[in-house]
Parts: structure tokens; sequence; C-alpha cells
């Protein structure tokens, strides 16, 4: 009896199935890969606020002093502070540039700490902490946004002071209201001076240079991630009756399959974010007579932080266990399936591309969800090789033999079939390689 026979002839006999769906059930547990948000995460970066001439004048003939608050530094009419944090949007530069440190201005025994600064150029505005209370400090105008490799460059032509940043440096630094004894028509009297608020509203204080550099830049929608398949693993699938077939637009040719990146997001150096794919593989197994089982892995995606690969898991089948269908589970989510090591990254700031090429060892559920197939096979040859020596021993080719006997020569040839097929973890799934390209 021919092995196609054999296998045709397990319709209606239990078979494994429930070891597929427990595999599939089991990679709900892992984790999902992150979205990429719209703005651009800020890394690092710095800002020089150069302080206008003329409220420098006014900042000296006042008598008030002017001195940086560490990190940040003061050498002439430049000002130097760190970025440290924040987000914006790559190609328009909008979003927000949190600074360290701060500055101090001093009058007399009064000082007015200067804190928390933060660039909106979506507001056009300058945040800051003043003696403990955070107020809009200061207007922008005149803001411009040049790409910077994969970082922005910044400009604001005037950063002009408010009304409240005004009051909020007036409250901190102004000295209260002195009593003197003047003679006056021959007798003394008490005269109030009062001091004039330093600040006014409008008041032009600088202009500001940031260059900022992301964690992250969004990935466009442009260029192909490659998979190149395992030869030994794909024949594994194809020996137990896997077939292989593409998504659209993923296109094969031979072991090699090309799919369209679709987005996600990449560092600079190339050393963390998410690229993702369209299209994807379905992994179709028909067994003749028995079930057919499909593992859809959709939307393939590297995860370049955690060096992992992973897809969005559909499984189906029409295999039936105690007349329940286990394996119709819909869509799982997306789920890591693959561990990687980057063999070479090729970060290009001037085109804004990273180049990536990856070699992908198979996790333990993603092997057992695959090793599932094997198992379903290795049952419906099992039946099929039950139902054989149940024939030779009709045909009194074989002695009669006990049912344990015979199921146990039959998982034994069953075995025997499938023991170069068994998938295991860390095996090779194959390589990922791509160019993501930046916004």
């Amino acid at each position: 009896m021919s092995e196609s026979s054999r296998l045709g002839r397990a319709r209606g006999r239990a078979l494994p199935a429930a070891f597929l769906a427990a595999a599939l059930v089991a990679m709900l547990a892992l984790a999902p890969l992150a979205s990429a948000a719209t703005p651009n995460p800020i890394a690092s970066g710095s800002t020089t606020l150069t302080i206008n001439g003329g409220f420098n004048n006014q900042l000296k003939k006042a008598g008030i002093k002017l001195a940086a608050i560490k990190p940040a530094k003061l050498k002439g009419t430049k000002a130097t502070f760190t970025v440290t944090g924040g987000e914006i949007e790559a190609t328009n530069g909008l979003g927000t540039i949190a600074q360290g440190g701060g500055l101090k201005l001093t009058w007399g025994k009064k000082s007015a700490p200067v804190k928390g600064l933060e660039l909106n150029t979506k507001a056009k505005s300058l945040s800051a902490t003043v003696g403990g209370k955070k107020v809009k400090l200061a207007t922008l105008s005149g803001v411009k946004s040049a790409r910077l490799g994969f970082g922005n460059s910044i400009t604001t032509a005037n950063v002009k002071l408010t009304k409240a940043g005004a009051n909020a440096l007036n409250q901190k630094l102004t000295p209260p209201p002195t009593k003197t004894k003047v003679k006056k028509n021959g007798k003394t009297v008490t005269k109030v001076v009062k001091t004039m608020p330093p600040f006014k509203a409008n008041t032009v204080l600088g202009k500001t240079n940031t260059q900022v550099e992301p964690k992250t830049d969004n990935v466009l929608p442009t260029g192909t991630m490659t998979y190149n398949g395992d030869p030994t693993l794909l024949g594994k699938l194809k020996d137990v009756g896997v077939e292989v077939q593409t998504i659209s637009p993923t296109t094969q040719s031979g072991t090699t399959f090309s799919s369209a990146i679709s987005g996600g997001t990449i560092s600079p150096l190339g050393t963390s974010g998410q690229v993702n794919s369209s299209g994807g593989l379905k992994l179709v197994q028909k067994i003749e007579g028995g079930p057919t089982t499909t593992i859809t892995l959709a939307a393939i995606g590297v995860d370049l932080g955690q060096k992992t690969a992973g897809v969005e898991v559909i499984g189906e089948s029409n295999a039936e266990t105690e007349g329940k269908k286990p394996l119709n589970l819909g869509n799982l989510g997306r789920s890591s399936i693959a561990d990687l090591t980057i063999t070479s990254l090729t970060p290009n700031p001037a085109t804004r591309t990273v180049a990536v090429n990856a070699t992908a060892t198979i996790q333990a559920v993603a092997a057992e969800v695959l090793n599932g197939f094997v198992k379903v096979y290795e049952g419906a040859y099992a039946v099929g090789a039950a139902q054989a020596i149940e024939a030779k021993i009709k045909n009194h080719e074989l002695p009669e033999l006990k049912p344990e006997e015979i199921k146990a020569m039959a998982e034994k040839a069953a075995a025997e079939r499938v023991a170069n097929d068994q998938i295991k973890s860390g095996e090779s799934l194959g390589s990922f390689s791509f160019t993501a390209t930046g916004e």
C-alpha cells in the first residue's frame, strides 16, 4: 500500500491536531512588536541661546547678573543647553524639546532660577519654571527647520518675553518698597520708594539654534525586506506535506521571499526600532482524506532592539477532535518567532538609510508550532500504517496481532518516517536583509 493511500485512509480517525492547537495558543503569550508613533523621540542634542545685545546691556545697566545652572553653560552672550528629551516630527521640525540646566538671574539679594526650559516649535513658545512656578516664558518667531542627517536643525529668529514671563521674573527679583525719612516743609516725613520692575513684555531675549538627534526615525514605506528561507527547514516542512505560499505583494524565487517594507522605526545607528513589511507567507498542510491546516505568517517584521523577528499569526484547520475544530483560532496577534544575530549594519546619515543583514534561529514556541505539522503528519501516517497492517493480517500476510501490538508497530513506522523532520528551537530559520529609509 502506498504512502498516499495510507494517509488517505486516515479520514475519520483521531489525529493529534491538539499538538498544533496548543502550540498556536501558546503564541498568544508572546510579546507583540511595538508600533511606530508619528513624532520621533529625541535622544540627544543641544540648544544655543544667543542673548540679544540690547537685553544684555539692559541687564548690565540694572546690575542684574546672569549665570548658568549646570549642565548649561554661559560664555559671553551665548548660553548652551543640553537637550534631554522630547519628540519632534522629522519632516517639519514641529514638537517639544526639553533642555537640561537653566539660567539664574541675580539682582542684589534676590535671585530667579529659570529651569526646565522647553521649546515648543508647534506652539511657538518657550516654557520654563521660574522660582518653582511653570510659566510660558517667551514666544518664538521666525521658526525654521532643516534636516540634519536623521535629525533636525531648528532655529528661531526672535525669543520674546511674555507678560507672564516678565511678571514671574519681576516677582522674584524686584525688591520690596523702601522707607526713608525726609524733611518736608520743616517736618520729618516717611517716604516710600518703589523699585521699578526690570522686565517688560515683548522684550527680545535673543535667538536660538537647536540640533537634535532622534532615538528612532520613522521608516518610509519604500524598499524591500528579503527573507532567505533555510533550505533544511523548508525541506522538512515539504517532507510532511506543507506547501509554502506567498501573500501578495510578497514574491518568491526559490527559497527567497521578498516583501515590500510597510513602515516602522529605526535608530540612526540601526541598533533599535522595528521595521515591518507587507504580505507574508502561508504554510498549508493538506492530508489527503484528512485535515487541512493553514498557518498564516503575515506582516513579517524585525525588531532591532530586541533582535527578534515577528509576524501576525492566524491559525485555521478543519481537523476535528471530539467533534470540535480547535485550530480555527483566528488572528492571534503579533508574535515573536525568531532570534536574530545581526551580521552587518550600515547606517548612512546622508541618505537617512540603514542597511541590515541578520541570521535567524527559531524560538521555542515557534518551533513547537512548526513541529505541530510534523506531529499531525506523523499521526495521520500512524493511522494509515495501522490500517495497512490490519489489511496484511486479513490477507494472511502477517500473523494475528493484538490491537496494542498493531498500534505500537504503526507508531514506530510513523516515528521513523518523520525522524529527520523534527523541528527544534535554535534551528536556522534563514536570514533577513533590507535597507530601511528614514523620513
